[in-house]
C-alpha cells in the first residue's frame, strides 16, 4: 500500500473536496460568531440582526440622496425639473423617476441607488421631490400607486412622517427608536421601502449562506478539525508517494519532468492567471443575476473552473517535487544550461590555475561590493554578505568532502576493492570528470579479474576433471604391471621393459597427485584442522627424513633455531607437505657437495622458516615464473618433477594465514616460510 495507485488517487481527488469543506465550515465558524443570537434563536434569515442591520442601512443611504445629488440627474438627463410646466403631480413624478433610472444606467457609480440595489425605495423631501429606483409600469406611474406597490410587498418598511409601518420585526420603531431613526425623523421626509424578490441575486445569495450556516454551526469545528486531518494525511501522503510506482524502487520520471521548469512554471502561471479571471468573472456576474437558476449555474461553474485551477496547481506541484527528489530540478532549467554553456565555453582551455583565479577574483569582487552596500546605509545587506560567506565556505567544504571521497576511491582500488563506484551525479567540476575516469578504470579492472577468475576456474577444473580421468586408467596399468613383475619371466627385455613402465607409470601418478593437490590449494577446497605447531620439532623431524637423500648428494644440513619455543597455528599435515616439497626441491636441484641452511627466526611476533642452497643449474628465471604452475628450475628437464612442488606450497601456506616467498641471488636460492607466533 505504500505507493499505491488506488490510494494516491483517491488522495488527489479528496484534497479539493477537503479544501472546500474547511474553508466553508471556516467561514460557518465566523459566520456564526458575530451573529449568535440570531442562531440560538433559530430565526430566518429576515428575523435577524444582520438583514435588520442592511435594510436600515440602506434606508438610511435613500435618505441621503440629497439636492445635489437631485441636481445631478437633472444635468444628466439635460431635464431642468424646474423649468417645465407639468399637466398634473404623476407627470412631474413620471419625469423624476425616469432621470434616476437613466442616471443609474449611465453612471451608477454616482447613484445611491446603487448601494441599495436589493431594495426598492421611494424617497419624497419636505419639498415633495420625488426619487425612486422603482420601475415604471402601469402600476407604479404615480406616487400613490408606489406606496401601493411596496406596501404589497412580502417584507416593507413605511414611514409616511408621522409612523413606522413594517412587518420585520426588528425594524419596528421599538427597535430603531435608538439606532439612527431620529436622523429620518427630523429630515421631513417620507420613506417608502420593500426588499426586492424577483431577481434579488444579492439576497438570495445571503440567505442561502444563512440557511448554511444553520444548518452546520454546531457540527462545523469538529467537521473543520476532522477535515484538516484529513487534508494533510492526504498531503503527507501525496509528498512521499511522488516519484514512486508501487513494486519499483528509486524516483521514476516522465516527459512533463523533462520540460524546462521556467517554461512549465510559465505556462502554469498563465493558465493560472486566466483560470483565476474566468472565476472572478462567475463571482461578478454571480452578483448581479436575476435568478436563482442563474446564480446556482454560476456557482457551478465556478466550482468547475476551481477544480481545473487546482488540477494546474497539482501537476505543477508534482513535477516540482519529483524533480526535487529525482536530483534534475536545478539540471532541468534554462539558468542551468545557461550557466553550464558559459562556464563550459570560457573554463574549458583554461587551467586548474586559471579556473581558480578567476572564481578566487569573483568572491573578491562579490566581496567587496556587498561591503560597499552595507557601509552606504544598507545594512540589511550584511545578513546577505554573511549569507555569501557561508555558501562559498560550504562550496568549499563540499569541495573537500568529494576530494576525500575520490581520494579514498584510489586508496580502496590501491588495496584491491573497486566494486564500489564514486557517484558521479554528487560530484562537480573536474571532479566529476576523474569520477567518471575512476570508474571506468575500476569497471575494466573488476571485468579483467572477473575473466581472469573464470580463466582460472576453468583452468582448474580441467586439470582436476583430466587428473581423475587418468587417474583410473593409470591405477590399472600400475596393477597389471605387478601383476606381470610377478610371473616368473626369463627374457631379460621384457624385464628390462616391465621395469621401465613401473617407473614411468609411477611417475606418472605422482603427477596427477600433485595436479589434483594443485587444484585444491589453488581453489582452496581444502578442509584444514588448525593446531598449535612447535615448529622447531617439525623442521627437525623432516630434516631428519630427508638425511639419507642429503647424503647421497653429499648436502651438509647447517639448522639454526632459537633456543626457546617456538609455536604457531597451521594444519600440522599440510604445513609438513609445504615443507616436504621444499626439501624435495633441495634434493633435486642443490649443488652436489654444497650446504644446505634451515635457519628458524623469530621477530617482531612473527616466526620465519629460511631455507637457503646454492642450484646446480644457473637460475636464468625470475621469482615470479618460478613460482608459476609446471615451470621448473632446470630448463632441459633432466630431473623429474612436475614444476608444481612450488606452487603447491605456496598456495597451501597461503591457505593457511602465511606468507610464501622465493629470493634469487644469482645461483643462491632462498625460501623464506612466515607465520604469525603464538604465546605460549
Amino acid at each position: 500500500m505504500k505507493y499505491s495507485k488506488i490510494i494516491k488517487s483517491i488522495c488527489y481527488g479528496l484534497i479539493p473536496i477537503l479544501t472546500l469543506i474547511i474553508i466553508l465550515h471556516t467561514c460557518s465558524i465566523v459566520y456564526y460568531a458575530n451573529y449568535e443570537e440570531d442562531f440560538e434563536n433559530k430565526t430566518s434569515y429576515v428575523d435577524t440582526t444582520q438583514f435588520a442591520n442592511d435594510y436600515f442601512g440602506a434606508i438610511i443611504r435613500a435618505l441621503h440622496i440629497s439636492e445635489s445629488e437631485r441636481k445631478i440627474i437633472q444635468k444628466n438627463t439635460d431635464i431642468l425639473i424646474s423649468d417645465i410646466e407639468y399637466d398634473s403631480m404623476a407627470d412631474k413624478e413620471v419625469v423624476e423617476m425616469k432621470a434616476g433610472m437613466e442616471l443609474q444606467e449611465k453612471d451608477p457609480i454616482q447613484s445611491n441607488f446603487y448601494t441599495i440595489r436589493k431594495y426598492e425605495v421611494l424617497v419624497i423631501s419636505p419639498e415633495g421631490d420625488i426619487i425612486t429606483n422603482v420601475e415604471r409600469t402601469f402600476r407604479t406611474d404615480s406616487a400613490e400607486k408606489i406606496k401601493e406597490y411596496l406596501a404589497g410587498k412580502k417584507y416593507y418598511w413605511n414611514y409616511d412622517g408621522n409612523e413606522v409601518q413594517t412587518n420585520i420585526t426588528k425594524l419596528a420603531y421599538e427597535q430603531i427608536a435608538y439606532q439612527g431613526f431620529e436622523e429620518i425623523r427630523t429630515s421631513g421626509y417620507e420613506i417608502y421601502s420593500a426588499l426586492k424578490e424577483e431577481g434579488n441575486a444579492e439576497f438570495y445569495a445571503l440567505n442561502l449562506i444563512y440557511n448554511f450556516v444553520m444548518e452546520t454551526y454546531q457540527t462545523a469545528p469538529a467537521i473543520t478539525l476532522i477535515a484538516t486531518l484529513l487534508l494533510m494525511a492526504c498531503i503527507v501522503y501525496i509528498i512521499l508517494s511522488i516519484g514512486h510506482k508501487e513494486g519499483e524502487e528509486g524516483i521514476y520520471t516522465n516527459g512533463l519532468d523533462k520540460i524546462p521548469y521556467e517554461v512549465v512554471a510559465i505556462i502554469a502561471g498563465i493558465l493560472l492567471i486566466i483560470e483565476g479571471a474566468f472565476i472572478w468573472m462567475c463571482i461578478d456576474v454571480t452578483a448581479h443575476m436575476a435568478s436563482k437558476i442563474a446564480i446556482d449555474s454560476a456557482i457551478m461553474a465556478s466550482i468547475a473552473l476551481g477544480f481545473v485551477m487546482y488540477i494546474t496547481i497539482t501537476v505543477t506541484i508534482v513535477t516540482t517535487i519529483r524533480r526535487i527528489k529525482a536530483h534534475i530540478f536545478w539540471k532541468n532549467t534554462f539558468v542551468y544550461s545557461l550557466s553550464q554553456f558559459i562556464l563550459g565555453g570560457l573554463f574549458t582551455n583554461l587551467s586548474q590555475t586559471m579556473k581558480l583565479a578567476v572564481q578566487y577574483g569573483g568572491f573578491l569582487i562579490a566581496t567587496v561590493i556587498l561591503l560597499a552596500l552595507t557601509v552606504n546605509e544598507m545594512p540589511l545587506l550584511s545578513l546577505v554578505l554573511l549569507g555569501f560567506w557561508y555558501y562559498v565556505f560550504k562550496k568549499m567544504v563540499d569541495y573537500q568532502n568529494q576530494m576525500y571521497q575520490v581520494r579514498e576511491k584510489i586508496n580502496n582500488m590501491y588495496h584491491g576493492d573497486i566494486e564500489v563506484p564514486l557517484e558521479e551525479d554528487a560530484l562537480y567540476g573536474e571532479l566529476k570528470q576523474v569520477a567518471k575516469e575512476l570508474n571506468d578504470i575500476s569497471g575494466g579492472l573488476s571485468n579483467a579479474i572477473k575473466e581472469a577468475t573464470k580463466s582460472e576456474r576453468l583452468k582448474t577444473e580441467l586439470i582436476t576433471n583430466v587428473s581423475h580421468d587418468i587417474k583410473t586408467p593409470l591405477t590399472s596399468i600400475i596393477n597389471y604391471v605387478d601383476l606381470m613383475k610377478q610371473e616368473k619371466i626369463e627374457n631379460p627385455k621384457i624385464q628390462e621393459y616391465l621395469e621401465v613402465l613401473d617407473s614411468k607409470s609411477q611417475r606418472l601418478k605422482k603427477l596427477t597427485e600433485d595436479l589434483i593437490e594443485a587444484s585444491k590449494a589453488s581453489s582452496g577446497n581444502i578442509k584444514l584442522t588448525m593446531e598449535t605447531l612447535n615448529v622447531k620439532e617439525l623442521v627437525k623431524q623432516i630434516s631428519g627424513e630427508f638425511e639419507d637423500r642429503f647424503l647421497k648428494k653429499n648436502l651438509q644440513i647447517i639448522e639454526s633455531f632459537p633456543e626457546e619455543v617456538v609455536n604457531i597455528q597451521a594444519d600440522s599435515r599440510y604445513l609438513y607437505r609445504v615443507m616436504e616439497n621444499m626439501y624435495v626441491n633441495i634434493a633435486k636441484y642443490a649443488l652436489e657437495g654444497s650446504r644446505v641452511y634451515v635457519d628458524v627466526i623469530k621477530q617482531n611476533g612473527k616466526v620465519q622458516i629460511h631455507l637457503k642452497n646454492i642450484s646446480e643449474d644457473k637460475l636464468n628465471i625470475s621469482v615470479d615464473e618460478l613460482m608459476e604452475r609446471f615451470v621448473r628450475g632446470d630448463e632441459a628437464r633432466t630431473k623429474e618433477g612436475s614444476g608444481l612442488g612450488i606452487s603447491i606450497a605456496k598456495s597451501l601456506t597461503e591457505l593457511q594465514k602465511g606468507k610464501f616467498d622465493i629470493h634469487l641471488d644469482g645461483d643462491l636460492f632462498k625460501v623464506v616460510i612466515e607465520f604469525e607466533e603464538i604465546e605460549t
